[in-house]
């Protein structure tokens, strides 16, 4: 055996344990919606996302990388008039990496699926034309218990972190809301949404999140082709995990990110692109650090 694998050892017999954070893992991560243009039409697309996180960087013994692939099927549709109906699938690869050994896990994920009613909607409401139109759903959903949660903090074997599970082994209920105003070829679009978390069978129960993102984007027509270019800012906090009663203090954090990205629409089909970069962060009392995220996905209008 290695010395710094002996290293490592002693120092973990020698070290209280703890949670990674809430924020850092996908099981229990926020959600970025990105721009999903027509709105007034049903959608069904595939996305993939990568997320990169790293604990402990200024250790050589405690560094963790841990990275998250994530693709996703998801579907927009209008079973009634002004209700509006998202569904999304997530399949993912994950891949633990520290200086003793290398963890890899791929499964399906935490189904989620939200309704939303549409309050406001100058397009639909009004027939008089106007410089502004206006569009506010609110709604809420679930989040269903499809992705595998079972670990062992004791077993040397597993990763004693419960955000590196595919799933949260828990229903949890989310409220959001959705507004988006244009003139013009320009347009903003905010969305704000709550996470409650209940607790699972192995008695732990995720901080409850909330998460939102402001989009400032403007249209271009080429041809038949739809440009529209995107800025804007994504922010998530998470609070405390409880594990057997217990308040985890190592757990939960903030973080904001800055968010740019390009959505093209063509003949039913869209493909849009976004990358964040964090701006500000604390997770974990300062141990994790987010990395940059990518987000891509491809849609059909129907």
């Amino acid at each position: 055996m290695r010395i710094r694998y002996i290293i490592l050892i002693l120092f973990l017999a020698l070290t209280p344990k703890t949670q990674a954070c809430d924020i850092c893992g996908c099981a229990n991560s926020g959600s970025y919606f990105g721009l999903l243009p027509q709105s007034n039409k049903s959608l069904f697309g595939v996305r993939y996302q990568r997320l990169d996180f790293v604990t402990h960087s200024s250790s050589t013994v405690l560094r963790t990388e841990e990275h998250f692939n994530v693709s996703e099927l998801y579907a927009r549709f209008f079973p009634i008039k002004r209700v509006q109906v998202m569904a999304f699938l997530p399949y993912r690869v994950d891949r633990q990496v520290t200086s003793a050994d290398v963890k890899k896990q791929h499964g399906f994920g935490d189904a989620t699926i939200l309704a939303n009613y549409n309050v406001l909607n100058t397009l639909m409401d009004t027939k008089s034309e106007s410089a502004f139109t206006h569009t506010l759903m609110i709604g809420g959903g679930v989040k269903l218990p499809t992705g595998k949660f079972k670990f062992d903090e004791n077993n040397t074997l597993q990763v004693a972190n419960a955000n590196f599970q595919l799933g949260t082994g828990s229903v949890d209920a989310i409220v959001n809301v959705f507004y988006t105003i244009n003139k013009d070829q320009w347009g903003l679009a905010t969305n704000v949404s709550r996470k409650f978390n209940t607790t699972n069978s192995q008695d732990y129960r995720f901080g409850n999140q909330s998460f939102g993102s402001v989009d400032l984007y403007r249209s271009f027509t080429i041809g038949n082709i739809s440009l529209t270019p995107s800025v804007g800012i994504y922010g998530e906090k998470s609070q405390h995990g409880i594990q057997k009663g217990e308040i985890l203090k190592e757990t939960g954090g903030t973080i904001l990110n800055g968010a740019a990205g390009i959505t093209l629409f063509a003949n039913r089909w869209t493909l849009g692109v976004n990358a964040q970069k964090p701006l500000a962060q604390k997770s974990a009392s300062g141990h994790v650090i987010a990395k940059e995220r990518v987000l891509v996905q491809l849609g059909w209008l129907f």
